[in-house]
């Protein structure tokens, strides 16, 4: 008969027991590592804090270096009120020195067993459990520090352990004594982008469970605490997936006059539809007629920008006829800015996922694919995985999603999206470009891709009217083009093709 599985400690900090599958199995000894500044002491005080509020587990909280002022103050900066909870006998602070405490542990009568008996705790975080390195360990630091984790678990305490390991290598730490005794490890690291620096936390091992590994972003939010963010590669749930065979019958109007017939009436449910062409084309004001037009017909749809802050979007709408802001009063129309400066796409992808969960969008525009390329590298693995993931999102939830995108190529195009190396992943492609005639610019638009439909590649004229926005040019009557033999034409495969000349003889082989 199999065993019972292990009941789950929740540390109840936001994104962290996501990535831990629930929680962490009762019994486990903790071990939080990193360097100095990465957010131990934060990280331990607020598991300890949300056990008391959220659980109704007391806890207790062993500093060595850190007078519990400063804790107290520290902790009141996320709203966290520390001495109301001594008061009401659910927490207890105890300031000693590391000698006193491993003492106290292995006494029968310990006056800290004692007071952890006296309220009740469940959890207990010590700070500044000292470092022992494998070259400079003793022969007995292995079994002092396992000394201490048996005591730990003999009064059934889930314990918490900072350990600072700042001499340790940043990039990859070396293997501690403490690390083999403890069940489950979470290393804290600081990274640094370029100039900036972002905070990483990750699972190293925890033992009696699976978890999501690899390295997931986290922040310290003043007035919130810590808040963990799951890495945008990460796998998602098999629904994601499964989502991806869209609905075949309901589509949604482009909200450009004269596109819907040439997309064969609007844009699938779930699928992803790519506005590719050179700036100032006109890429935007789509995007803007596409939101509205949802709002129009009452389906929700939120607008995400890199590019431009949400004032400007709402004057260039007002500039074609549309305001947004009565549709965002009552509550149709959401429209998000994240500056792509030092951008954290594991916190920008979560803040997404929230979006459409509790805002439900029909429609989504996303503007632009281009800036997330500037910022996360167009060639490297995570814009791909990011894109993947998003992808994935919208269809789970049957969004038709528009994003945008600026290929720089200005006349002529030799690929739809550029260096982008994703149209795989992309349902429809509407390529947007500048036609020279004459002294004139004038605006291009074919459909370049309509993944499951027939698809017509003649390209149509468009304008851009103030007050009014973007149309598509009905076609004037012409003689029709006489449909000629590929056998009449020559550099066929470079894209070039010129005419045979009448008098030049076919060769045999092409016969």
């Amino acid at each position: 008969m199999a065993s019972p599985a292990p009941s789950r400690v929740k540390t109840g900090i936001s994104g962290l027991d996501t990535i831990l599958f629930g929680g962490i199995p009762r019994g486990n000894i903790i071990l939080i590592e990193g360097e100095i500044g990465t957010g131990k002491t934060t990280l331990g005080m607020e598991i300890i804090y949300r056990g008391i509020e959220e659980f109704g587990e007391p806890g207790i909280i062993v500093m060595f270096e850190v007078s519990p002022d400063k804790l107290v103050r520290d902790a009141a900066g996320f709203g966290w009120d520390l001495p109301a909870l001594e008061r009401s006998q659910k927490l207890k602070i105890i300031y000693t020195t590391r000698d006193v405490f491993t003492q106290e542990l292995q006494q029968a009568d310990s006056l800290l067993i004692e007071e952890a008996n006296r309220i009740g705790a469940r959890r207990i975080f010590i700070d500044g459990t000292p470092i022992v390195l494998p070259e400079d360990a003793g022969k007995n630091s292995r079994e002092t520090f396992h000394i201490l984790a048996q005591g730990l678990q003999r009064e059934n305490l889930t314990a918490v352990m900072a350990l600072e390991a700042a001499v340790l290598n940043t990039t990859k730490f070396a293997s501690l004594h403490e690390e083999s005794i403890a069940d489950t490890v979470i290393m804290l690291r600081k990274e640094d982008v370029q100039r900036a620096t972002s905070r990483s936390i990750e699972i190293v091992k925890s033992r009696g469970q699976d978890f999501q590994m690899g390295r997931h972003s986290f922040r310290i939010a003043m007035d919130r605490g810590v808040e963990v963010y799951r890495r945008v590669q990460a796998p998602r749930p098999a629904s994601r997936d499964r989502a991806a065979a869209y609905d075949t019958t309901t589509r949604v109007s482009s909200g450009i006059p004269g596109l819907d017939p040439l997309v064969n009436g609007g844009y699938f449910l779930g699928s992803t539809t790519v506005i590719a062409g050179i700036s100032g084309v006109g890429k935007t004001v789509m995007g803007l007629q596409f939101i509205a037009e949802g709002a129009r017909r009452g389906e929700r749809s939120l607008l995400l920008s890199l590019d431009e802050q949400v004032p400007q979007l709402l004057r260039n709408a007002t500039s074609i006829g549309i305001d947004l802001q009565k549709e965002i009063d009552r509550g149709i129309v959401q429209m998000q800015y994240d500056s792509p400066q030092e951008i954290d796409i594991d916190h920008h992808f979560h803040n997404i996922e929230v979006s459409v969960e509790q805002f439900k969008p029909t429609r989504v525009l996303i503007d632009s694919l281009s800036t997330y390329a500037t910022s996360l590298g167009a060639q490297g693995r995570l814009f791909r995985d990011f894109f993947h993931a998003l992808v994935a999102l919208m269809k789970e939830y049957q969004i038709a999603a528009v994003y945008n995108h600026e290929n720089p190529e200005m006349l002529g195009m030799s690929s739809m999206m550029g260096e982008f190396r994703m149209s795989s992943l992309v349902d429809n492609i509407i390529l947007m470009n500048f036609i020279e005639l004459g002294d004139t610019f004038r605006r291009g638009l074919t459909v370049g891709k309509m993944r499951s439909n027939p698809v017509n590649h003649t390209t149509h004229e468009c304008e851009v009217i103030s007050g009014e926005g973007m149309r598509v040019l009905p076609r004037q009557p012409r003689a029709a083009v006489p449909m000629v033999a590929f056998s009449s034409y020559q550099a066929l495969i470079s894209r070039s093709p010129e005419r045979r000349a009448p008098q030049e003889p076919v060769p045999a082989a092409e016969k």
